[in-house]
């Protein structure tokens, strides 16, 4: 804690808390083919080719996680062992909108995810004023989309080919990582990195005899 004697300011939401957190697992075999609602009349070649397939999905929207700022400088009281592990936090500017224009998947947005100027260093006796995790700032939420598509073959009697197409990522959506929580740090506010992988597919075939 930063303060023994204000308790009361260590109280804070966890740097973990997902206010909104949604995922979809579906799987639908798709109505083509012979038997199926659509193009049911097909056979040989062309149902071997059309027929049988099916979509497999895990879709994902979570909103983003609190931001916990550091001031990054010592001062007298860190001396001293004062502060959360010897580091200070920030004041904040009472008043100060915290909020940075632009749209959250902007470059712009990335380069300022916060309003910096609203935040200083605590002063040589002080200890900064801002909570341990701030609840009105919170990184980037995560839309995701994982889709598989698959289709089983029989060669023979008892033995069976399946091939697969997953795709991770589906929309190539980039999610912003933490932006940089220290004050002294030239990346102030700065989003630094992508947190998620770019879209990924694999393609798998396997043999079932």
């Amino acid at each position: 804690m930063q303060d023994n004697d204000n308790l009361r300011a260590e109280k804070s939401i966890s740097g973990q808390d997902l206010a909104n957190n949604l995922v979809i697992n579906y799987g639908i075999d798709l109505p083509f083919g012979h038997g199926q609602t659509y193009l049911s009349s097909i056979s040989g070649a062309a149902n071997a080719v059309i027929g049988g397939w099916r979509v497999n999905g895990i879709t994902t929207f979570r909103s983003g996680t609190p931001i916990a700022l550091i001031s990054g400088q010592g001062n007298v009281l860190t001396t001293f062992g004062i502060g959360t592990y010897g580091i200070l936090r920030p004041n904040y500017t009472a008043g100060c909108n915290k909020s940075a224009p632009g749209s959250p998947h902007s470059a712009a947005r990335a380069n300022q995810w916060f309003n910096t100027s609203c935040f200083t260093q605590p002063g040589s006796y002080a200890m900064g004023n801002e909570p341990r995790v701030d609840p009105t700032m919170k990184s980037e939420g995560e839309d995701n989309f994982d889709v598989s598509i698959n289709k089983s073959f029989d060669l023979m009697e008892q033995t069976k080919l399946k091939f697969s197409a997953e795709i991770f990522d589906l929309f190539n959506h980039a999610q912003f990582a933490l932006p940089n929580p220290t004050l002294s740090s030239p990346g102030f506010g700065q989003v630094g990195h992508q947190l998620n992988l770019p879209r990924t597919i694999q393609l798998s075939l396997r043999l079932s005899f």
